[in-house]
């Protein structure tokens, strides 16, 4: 698809927080755009029939705000019409998702949007971004994407993007995706029935139709605390079974994508899905058994994985290799040639600390 955008001096950009019941978190989220050093022209809070006093934080930071909006919904309605509602409703060239429970360098939109002024026809601009538990930055310090698409800033072409898939993927973390609005409408924006898929789903078409820039910077910090969204639906067998199958024929039907990426994606989500299980603070035979459920597994990996969680630290690592081994999710040669360029973008930016 060719569409074709007129440079813009100031390109304009909206962001959505979609919330429900992350009241505690939302003074680190709110806050963090209020922090940006180059502000969003618009702000739209979505509250999806929030439960907790949500309401009562949102309020205080859209007093004194006129370009902030706060929609409230009625009945819960899901995370991914919300997207689609602020879509929209947003009348700005960009427009960029932060999950409630998430937050932003300060310097993102000052990053992101410069790179959109030079690359007015990518599809999207996305940055690194940070994993941070559930009460701040954690101990070891992590990096996503795991895989770099690039070892520095880059524009990347629909081919480029070809090329990189076929050895990694999860290049595009939702927390530091900026999309183009023309173009997130042209391919019909968010797809309801992906369910926490659709972001992930979409960006790849983005990048596949209109190319993105990747900036090797961390611009965001994306928090795990077990409760996620995505998370809750990723680690559930049967609702991974059932999405991969929907994606992988939507893949197979879009002409997009590399030759057998169904496939490899089926793999690299499964592999994803079962790294969160055996980071979790569960049983080790509750591990094991889920864990082989998600690669669709035998009796023999769900005893091969419960003997090795059963022996500690070390056994979660010889439990990952197996799984790695077992799904082949990316290239590893590619990966270990990163390590330097990963250590650098980690080291550019100091740890999180929340307000």
């Amino acid at each position: 698809m060719t569409m074709t955008t007129s440079p813009a001096a100031s390109p304009t950009a909206t962001l959505v927080v979609p919330n429900f019941n992350h009241a505690h978190y939302l003074p680190e989220s709110l806050g963090s755009i209020v922090r940006q050093t180059r502000a969003p022209d618009r702000v739209i809070i979505i509250d999806d029939c929030s439960t907790d006093h949500s309401i009562e934080v949102i309020s205080r930071f859209l007093a004194d705000r006129p370009s902030w909006q706060l929609i409230r919904h009625e009945k819960n309605q899901g995370v991914v019409r919300g997207q689609n509602e602020a879509l929209a409703i947003a009348d700005t060239d960009w427009i960029g998702f932060l999950g409630a429970d998430d937050a932003l360098h300060p310097r993102y939109l000052e990053r992101a949007m410069a790179h959109a002024a030079d690359h007015p026809d990518a599809g999207l601009i996305v940055a690194c971004c940070e994993i941070i538990g559930p009460n701040g930055a954690s101990g070891r310090r992590m990096l996503r994407p795991m895989m770099l698409p690039a070892a520095l800033s880059t524009m990347l072409t629909p081919a480029d993007v070809g090329r990189i898939l076929r050895v990694g993927d999860n290049y595009f973390s939702g927390t530091t995706s900026l999309y183009r609005r023309g173009a997130l409408q042209a391919l019909g924006g968010f797809d309801v029935k992906l369910g926490s898929f659709s972001d992930a789903f979409l960006a790849r078409r983005l990048a596949l139709t209109f190319g993105c820039y990747f900036i090797a910077e961390i611009l965001g910090y994306w928090r795990i605390h077990g409760q996620n969204y995505s998370t809750a639906t990723a680690t559930d067998p049967r609702s991974l079974d059932a999405k991969l199958k929907e994606i992988g024929a939507l893949i197979t039907d879009s002409g997009l994508f590399p030759d057998n990426y169904a496939a490899l994606f089926a793999r690299r989500n499964r592999f994803g899905a079962v790294r969160m299980v055996l980071g979790s603070e569960t049983a080790p035979s509750a591990k094991a058994e889920r864990a082989a459920a998600l690669l669709d597994g035998t009796s023999f990996d769900r005893h091969l994985l419960q003997s090795r969680l059963r022996l500690g630290a070390g056994g979660r690592l010889a439990a990952l290799a197996w799984v790695t081994l077992r799904t082949r999710p990316m290239s590893l040669t590619r990966l270990v040639a990163q390590r330097r360029a990963r250590r650098a973008i980690v080291s550019a930016t100091p740890g999180y600390r929340a307000p």
